[in-house]
């Protein structure tokens, strides 16, 4: 078959079977054994699979060039970290770790101490998953079930492993060991020594609390016991096959029950608390800082052990996000939580991206921290700790080369007066009131804004559509009609309003839409809207990249814009959408590059949302 893979072992045989007549032929005399031998070890000689008998190339590379090798690695495995972080914590510093050395026998006990090396992986995360034994049979060999239980060291960790030779280089290479992400279970040993080696450099640290484990994460492999009665039947439900056993003697009073236990933070209160003692000592070394919580309890901690740290000299990057959940968006709560910090005595000179999400600081007090800025993100906050406009506009106007500016159910409460941010590209608005969004957008002035990103809901912003599609005072042309991206996820409006901002956006290149609610698929169904006699709305647009609608209505799209002679060269659609084989295939045969993307959480929250509405009508 022409798809199948290249049998090896055949040709080796047919190369050794040829080789080995060939040398009987020009040496009459030789035995056919050692013909073979002769013909085998030509054809190892330079065969990559088998490793050389005398002495290993590699040791040949001059250290700096094998250094050079191994921040290259880190580099590709920080990225895998990035793109599978929902399964793998990445260099996560936590239980799981070894100092097993190949070649390196001799060292004592002291030199092992020291040179204890961290298991940066993420342990196996514990869910309340069904037993193995109400599972399905897993008919995979043992050799990959071994495969897939080991553990996925990180890069560095993994090559200082290999060799002593390696090990010296690695363990020397202190820039392999900058960035610290807890994740999981805390060794506090282990992360030091991750410290340690850094040697100073600066430092790139990512502690995450939201992970979550079962009540057993700590149980060694022992004996599954079998799965209680409830759990049968629920196996049964998925479509598993079940053994039901009667042989239990449970009473009304010991029976199972079907609660799933709790899961539990990975990084308890506690541990986070031990954590931030521990790197609070190194924050002149400090490059980046994101810490994620969900609760604010656990940033309450972090904010005050921020404030009491000095300045942070090489601090470029900020973020703080609490994922607390609540519906109280007057004011904060818990309130005895409420009261305002100022991290590093408002010294941070190199501090350029800051992304704070239900997390205020003293905005007053933090005007001397809050500049230079590049990225500002504020998100989720109950109104008596948003900033004041003063406060804003003086964080802006302190940072004259800001390029993006994200305000998510957050900004200011005071009246504003009309300023101008004249380095901006990127504006997100997300869940503003229409009460706000429109002060707002008059009186700021955006001159050079390319980037809109709006995901506004439930409530009707006709008023505001219309006001960002009218030219400011003094102007001839509005603010859409200078956008190269404009990114819909929510904007209801009416028909004729949604016409209108379509019809300014003559420069636009790429519009990124979620249509699965009935406004928002407005705007998808005017790009393929072609009137003889009419200009077809955003000419320009070359990339598309959609999220609602299955392939057929994609199809559709490209097809009339392609015949209006207004091609989509790109296009970008949700892997969350069907797409039948025959319309990815007219597509990949009509755009130049097509790709299917994994939605954001809030996308999927808008097509989870549509999806239970056309359930509910259809009941």
């Amino acid at each position: 078959m022409a798809g199948d893979p290249p049998d090896f072992g055949a040709m080796y045989d047919a190369d050794l079977k040829q080789r080995t007549a060939q040398l009987m032929r020009e040496n009459p005399g030789i035995s056919p054994e050692a013909a073979v031998k002769k013909a085998e070890a030509v054809l190892r000689a330079n065969n990559p699979f088998i490793p050389p008998t005398h002495g290993c190339p590699v040791n040949d590379l001059p250290p700096e060039l094998l250094a050079h090798i191994f921040q290259l690695g880190r580099k590709m495995d920080e990225e895998d970290d990035d793109e599978y972080d929902e399964y793998d914590e990445g260099v996560g510093l936590q239980d799981e770790w070894t100092d097993e050395e190949d070649g390196d026998s001799d060292a004592d006990e002291e030199e092992e101490e020291e040179d204890e090396d961290v298991h940066m992986e993420s342990p196996e995360k514990r869910t309340t998953a069904l037993p193995e034994a109400a599972m399905p049979p897993d008919d995979s060999d043992e050799d990959e079930e071994e495969e897939a239980d080991a553990p996925d060291l990180a890069f560095q960790v993994l090559v200082s492993h290999v060799c002593h030779a390696w090990r010296e280089i690695a363990l020397g290479t202190h820039t392999l060991w900058t960035t610290l992400q807890f994740g999981n279970h805390l060794n506090v040993e282990k992360a030091q020594a991750w410290l340690e080696r850094a040697q100073g450099l600066p430092l790139d640290i990512y502690i995450d609390c939201t992970t979550v484990h079962g009540p057993d994460h700590d149980a060694e492999d022992e004996e599954m016991p079998p799965p209680t009665i409830p759990q049968q039947i629920a196996a049964a439900a998925a479509g598993f096959g079940i053994v039901l056993s009667f042989t239990s003697t449970a009473t009304p009073d010991d029976a199972p029950q079907l609660e799933e236990p709790q899961p539990q933070p990975c990084i308890p209160l506690e541990d986070l608390i031990i954590i931030m003692d521990m790197i609070t000592p190194h924050v002149q070394q400090w490059r980046l800082l994101e810490i994620t919580v969900n609760y604010y309890s656990y940033m309450y901690e972090v904010l005050k052990r921020l404030a009491l740290c000095p300045a942070a000299p090489l601090l470029e990057e900020l973020g703080l996000y609490s994922y607390d959940e609540t519906e109280e968006y007057e004011t904060f709560q818990p309130a005895d939580l409420a009261t305002p910090f100022l991290p590093f005595h408002g010294i941070a000179p190199r501090l350029n991206n800051v992304a704070l999400w239900g997390v205020h600081l003293a905005w007053d007090e933090s005007l001397s921290l809050l500049q230079g800025l590049r990225e500002l993100e504020l998100a989720y906050h109950a109104k008596d700790v948003r900033p004041s406009f003063a406060a804003l506009r003086a964080i802006l106007d302190a940072s004259p080369e800001i390029e993006l500016l994200s305000l998510c159910l957050s900004g200011t409460t005071s009246d504003m007066e009309p300023f101008e941010v004249p380095s901006l590209r990127s504006l997100v608005l997300c869940y503003l009131e229409s009460e706000y969004a429109k002060p707002f957008m008059r009186a700021v002035a955006l001159p050079t804004l390319q980037e809109l990103t709006l995901d506004l809901q439930e409530e009707d912003y006709t008023e505001f559509v219309t006001q960002l599609a009218t030219p400011p005072p003094g102007e001839t042309r509005s603010l859409l009609s200078k956008l190269t991206t404009l990114k819909l996820s929510g904007l209801p409006c009416s028909k004729t309003a949604a016409e209108l901002v379509m019809s300014q956006l003559s420069g636009l290149q790429r519009i990124d839409l979620n249509a699965a609610a009935e406004e928002e698929l407005r705007f998808f169904e005017l790009l393929q809207q072609v009137e003889v006699g009419k200009p077809v709305y955003c000419p320009k647009l070359d990339t598309l990249r959609i999220a609602g609608v299955d392939g057929a209505a994609v199809r559709k799209l490209v097809a009339a814009r392609k015949a209006a002679a207004a091609p989509v060269t790109r296009v970008l659609v949700s892997n969350r959408d069907f797409v039948d084989p025959k319309d990815e295939k007219w597509l990949r045969a009509n755009v130049d590059e097509l790709e299917f993307f994994e939605p954001s959480d809030s996308e999927e929250e808008v097509v989870d949302a549509d999806d239970e509405m056309d359930e509910d009508d259809g009941s």
